[in-house]
């Protein structure tokens, strides 16, 4: 595939255009949070909980769990947890941000983890495709909106992001291509250095149903998106490997 070079000079006005090209490849849409609904809380060793459902007006829905320690101040950093496998897999991440005096909260967006207990997640994705809407725009969409409300919640100007996987890293990515003034950071862990890696491992559409988004790889790569995210930093911890390709007779 043959990208049109970045833009040069002239800073954000630069990216300007690819940005708006970007809207309409994963047909962006801004989403409005109807509500955050309080489904529990708990402090348990010097941890306190809450648990929510994130209904947005769209009529799809995510979840998440704030977390802090009991102790640490109301006013204190931010930090977003994604992961592939779902916010119950992430206990090192959120561990380790309530460690370091953060305020934690862990999403499971659509289609991920306990967000998603209908049929399956490609199935539906398929009809989101046919009535012209593309699922890494939608979850991209709960993405922003959920920060925002996190950040206005918690009183912060900008939110660090840490994800695992490599459908949390273009849902990431793209949402802060979209929203460069809305992350101070991106740390991802087990990514992929480029969108290439799709075809290249390969990643079927059952596995990674948000990640067909086809005009993405025409016009973008993970590079790419990273220059528009700025001033945000992103930075891959781990690259996951490239499955080793069976030959015949194995």
């Amino acid at each position: 595939i043959s990208r049109p070079a970045p833009p040069t000079g002239g800073g954000e006005s630069a990216w300007g255009v690819e940005r708006g090209k970007l809207l309409g490849v994963v047909r962006y849409k801004p989403l409005r949070l109807r509500r955050a609904w309080t489904l529990g809380n708990t402090k348990h060793e010097g941890v306190e909980t809450r648990s929510y459902l994130f209904e947005m007006k769209d009529g799809l829905s995510a979840e998440g769990v704030w977390l802090k320690g009991i102790v640490t101040p109301e006013q204190t950093p931010v930090t977003i947890v994604l992961d592939d496998r779902g916010r119950k897999a992430a206990a090192a991440e959120i561990s380790d941000a309530i460690n370091r005096d953060e305020q934690v909260l862990a999403v499971d967006l659509l289609f991920t983890g306990d967000a998603w207990k209908g049929e399956a997640p490609a199935s539906y994705a398929q009809l989101i495709d046919s009535v012209g809407e593309r699922t890494l725009g939608v979850e991209t969409g709960q993405l922003i909106e959920i920060t925002k409300w996190l950040r206005a919640r918690a009183g912060v100007s900008k939110v660090r992001l840490e994800c695992r996987g490599i459908r949390s890293q273009v849902v990431a990515s793209v949402a802060a291509a979209l929203e460069p003034n809305l992350f101070s950071s991106i740390i991802v862990h087990e990514g992929m250095p480029t969108l290439a890696f799709l075809l290249e491992a390969p990643v079927t559409f059952q596995e990674a149903p948000e990640l067909f988004c086809l005009d993405l790889y025409r016009y973008f790569d993970l590079d790419r998106l990273a220059a528009m995210a700025a001033p945000t930093s992103v930075k891959v911890e781990k690259y996951v490997p490239i499955p080793k390709q069976k030959t015949r007779g194995e």
